[in-house]
């Protein structure tokens, strides 16, 4: 059974507008959380309602949403980019933001979904599988701060009796990220037979394709329905993949030359963490969600739809 209405924060970014277009097809009415600045796909107007905010404390929030609403899927994250490190503005999108829309939903009695990430775990000291109970980021800003969301709402989702939901994604990807990430510029530069500046790639990370992001959203709400209480999982494949791997795996799909791949010409952000991949076990279990699309059919799909809409 589908969503009756539901409320998306973040919803213009990579992750909200494939689970916006999710939603609508599966007939739920959807309300769209937005910047006043934000780009909208056009084809929307018309078919979710649309909220602009600049104002994302629980007071502001409280004078916007007058609507209660079945689920909120909260995507919405401040720090993505590496240039976006300004404190306040951190603690009150991925700290109090979150903190507030859970306790709207617990007047509403609504449900809450809410994406995590794998940047709130602290790097491991082996190559061991990142699970829900590894220790948590504590001296990086962004994975600080996103835990420290989390954790708060899953505690007064806890004390008010919320439904609530924290999955935590790993690499997501597919067609629709930002031009600036690896795949689109990869897509972008090879299309023209051009050599792409990236870093070394010796990066281990958990790629996610991003339909099976989406289904495991969509399950975890159905499980919110089912079962009250609080849950923390991650959305991983368990399958280490380098950096290096994904870029050779988008040249071979485009019939690229591997020289054009300039290893090593970007230097590693100092986010950047040799082994980052996520145990899957807790989410299966739970949810019987597994990764549908593997890395090299992922990519393929990407790149066909990435090549359509670079050509326009």
């Amino acid at each position: 059974m589908p969503v009756a209405n539901a409320l998306v924060t973040g919803a213009s970014g990579f992750i909200g507008v494939h689970l916006v277009e999710r939603l609508l097809s599966g007939g739920t009415r959807v309300t769209v959380l937005v910047r006043s600045s934000s780009e909208i796909p056009k084809d929307w107007h018309d078919r979710v309602t649309v909220l602009a905010c600049d104002d994302f404390s629980e007071r502001g929030l409280r004078q916007l949403l007058r609507a209660p609403v079945e689920t909120v899927f909260h995507l919405a994250a401040y720090g993505v980019r590496p240039n976006h490190r300004d404190v306040d503005e951190m603690l009150a999108i991925n700290v109090g933001f979150s903190a507030a829309l859970v306790r709207l939903c617990a007047d509403w009695r609504a449900r809450m979904i809410m994406a995590g990430t794998f940047s709130e775990y602290r790097s491991p000291s082996s190559r061991d599988l990142l699970t829900e109970a590894s220790p948590l980021e504590q001296g990086k800003l962004y994975g600080s701060s996103k835990a420290a969301g989390g954790l708060m709402a899953s505690a007064i989702a806890n004390s008010s009796d919320t439904a609530f939901r924290l999955l935590r994604l790993f690499k997501v990807y597919g067609a629709g990220e930002a031009s600036h990430r690896l795949l689109p510029a990869l897509v972008s530069g090879l299309a023209k037979r051009e050599r792409v500046a990236i870093s070394a790639g010796t990066q281990v990370l958990d790629f996610v394709y991003i339909d099976d992001v989406i289904e495991a959203m969509l399950r975890a709400d159905m499980h919110c329905r089912e079962k009250s209480g609080i849950a923390t999982w991650n959305v991983a494949t368990g399958r280490a993949r380098s950096v290096r791997d994904f870029a050779e795996c988008v040249a071979v799909t485009m019939n690229a030359e591997p020289s054009l791949l300039g290893f090593g010409a970007v230097d590693m952000r100092k986010d950047d963490e040799p082994w980052l991949v996520g145990s899957p076990d807790l989410l299966r279990s739970e949810l019987g969600w597994q990764p549908a699309v593997g890395l090299d059919e992922g990519i393929r799909a990407a790149v066909a739809t990435l090549r359509t809409t670079q050509a326009r």
